[in-house]
């Protein structure tokens, strides 16, 4: 309720008995969302005034002193610089109050949650804003900003009882309130009685700061739980709710999405492992590419020309065995092919054992860092976790700026081809030699590319977010696992004689296993 209207009529109550004649000495903001206003009171004394007004919280505090930077600050509403402050008040049933200087000049604080704003007006029209960002505000006059509404007995009774129709403002706690006290089982003249009482009680309330499922509250209302703090100054309050909510507020939010982030991520890994596990089984229950080979080139006799497929004796395990072929290969092409896959299925498992062996490691790493944060009990012990957050942070750029697909993960642009023509454009016209290249191995699928034009280390993991791409735009999309070639694009050429699409890898420098995957 830091911002509800009953609340900022206590506040605009005191700040006219402080403010009236005083004159506005700074206006300046030195940090992003922030604006600070300095008074001179007419005994000699300072007042200051610090709005932090930002997209995520907005909040008003009253320092008792205020250092101005060297540098980097701004002036802001030098209009009203030395003018002297006539009036303050709240404006009917909103959110918004007003400082009213000679001269016509009106300075409102529009406290709408995080649409927050201070606005000057000149004879009632928009003369100059804070947060230049809020571009609805330009069209804001200040006869607007007073609502008025008819909050007689006889209205209430033609809302049959409705108390929001009259005062909106109230808001949700005293909508929880009044059904605590059973509001809505009393008899109407009850229920202005009870109305009429709780309207009273909030010219003078306690001031409750408390903690809820979504973070720091203040209210006004009498609370059923053990307050964080209590009070009856308007400033005070304002500047505990607000030291509050960054110390206990953030750090609940902080460790909250901490678990969760990293909670998705070790559970992302197990399966991932599982993944690879159920691989392996597959892969032990598989006849090995070489025993393939052997048994076609023991059996050539017996494949017919342009066959698919062909039923075999296997010589190793008995019974059996049908084995696909390339119909446009012979016999012993297609033998070769196999004894080719044995050779590069040696490299990818190798390269199994190392992802199994990282994957492992990766698991009982965030496992101990789930246990760390936990443990944590003040916001500075989450410090070394806060690096997640901004890891996770990935978005698809726009499609129209090039002519491929675009994703960005952790701050690292991939680019995707859409076809085999297009392909060809990504790495031979806009792919750079330090760029990462990858492809799903053994099959057709897109050009994938890392840009890198600092020349810097790609890190693992986004290495491994682009190898899912590569691997879902394949013809592997549908397997359970893919290899996937991963090399700097200087080790990627084309022949004349190639067709779109097709270019020759002069040097594989690693092939990573992934499950392919569409992410944005």
């Amino acid at each position: 309720m830091h911002n509800n209207h009953f609340f900022l009529r206590i506040l605009a109550r005191e700040l006219r008995q402080i403010l009236t004649y005083a004159r506005l000495k700074q206006c300046f903001s030195q940090e992003k969302d922030e604006l600070v206003i300095g008074f001179e009171r007419q005994n000699g004394q300072d007042f200051w005034i610090k709005c932090s007004f930002g997209s995520q919280f907005s909040s008003m505090q009253f320092p008792t002193d205020f250092r101005r930077a060297g540098r980097n600050s701004v002036d802001l509403f030098s209009d009203l610089l030395l003018h002297e402050v006539q009036d303050v008040r709240v404006f009917e049933n909103e959110r918004a109050i007003g400082l009213y200087f000679l001269g016509e000049q009106v300075l409102v604080f529009k406290l709408f949650g995080n649409r927050s704003n201070v606005i000057l007006f000149q004879v009632g029209e928009h003369q100059g804003q804070f947060q230049k960002r809020l571009g609805k505000d330009f069209e804001l006059s200040l006869g607007q900003l007073d609502r008025k509404i008819d909050q007689s007995y006889e209205a209430f009774q033609q809302a049959d009882g409705d108390w929001m129709a009259l005062y909106p403002t109230l808001g949700k706690e005293c909508a929880a309130y009044f059904q605590r006290l059973g509001y809505v089982n009393l008899a109407q003249s009850k229920q202005w009685d009870l109305l009429q009482k709780t309207l009273e009680a909030l010219e003078e309330p306690v001031i409750s700061i408390i903690e809820t499922p979504k973070g720091i509250a203040l209210t006004l209302f009498p609370v059923d739980q053990e307050a964080l703090y209590q009070t009856k100054d308007v400033f005070d309050a304002l500047n505990q709710f607000f030291a509050l909510h960054y110390s206990v507020g953030e750090f609940r939010r902080e460790k909250s999405l901490l678990m969760e982030t990293l909670g998705k991520l070790h559970l992302k890994a197990i399966h991932y492992l599982e993944s690879l596990e159920k691989q392996q089984i597959k892969r032990d229950s598989s006849l090995a590419y070489e025993e393939i080979g052997n048994i076609l080139m023991a059996f050539l006799h017996l494949i017919p020309v342009g066959a698919k497929l062909v039923e075999l004796d296997n010589f190793y395990h008995g019974g059996k065995v049908t084995i696909k072929l390339n119909a446009q290969l012979s016999g012993p092409e297609n033998a070769e092919n196999y004894y080719r896959k044995a050779k590069n299925f040696s490299k990818e498992i190798a390269q199994w054992e190392a992802t199994v062996a990282r994957k492992k490691a990766e698991i009982q790493e965030l496992g101990e860092q789930l246990k760390g944060i936990e443990a944590a009990q003040v916001r500075r012990e989450l410090k070394p976790y806060l690096q997640y957050l901004k890891v996770q942070e990935s978005t698809k750029q726009s499609s129209d700026e090039l002519p491929f697909k675009q994703f960005v993960t952790s701050g690292w642009t991939i680019w995707v081809g859409k076809n085999a023509k297009n392909n060809d454009l990504l790495t031979l016209k806009y792919a750079k030699k330090f760029d990462i290249w990858l492809h799903a191995r053994d099959v057709s699928g897109s050009h994938v590319i890392i840009r890198n034009p600092q020349q810097q280390t790609v890190p693992k993991h986004v290495i491994e977010k682009a190898a899912e791409l590569a691997a879902y735009f394949s013809k592997r999309a549908t397997e359970s696992l893919c290899p996937v070639i991963v090399t700097a694009k200087k080790y990627v050429r084309k022949t004349r004689d190639l067709l779109p699409g097709q270019v020759i890898v002069d040097r594989e420098e690693e092939v990573v296993m992934v499950k392919p995957t569409y992410w944005e």
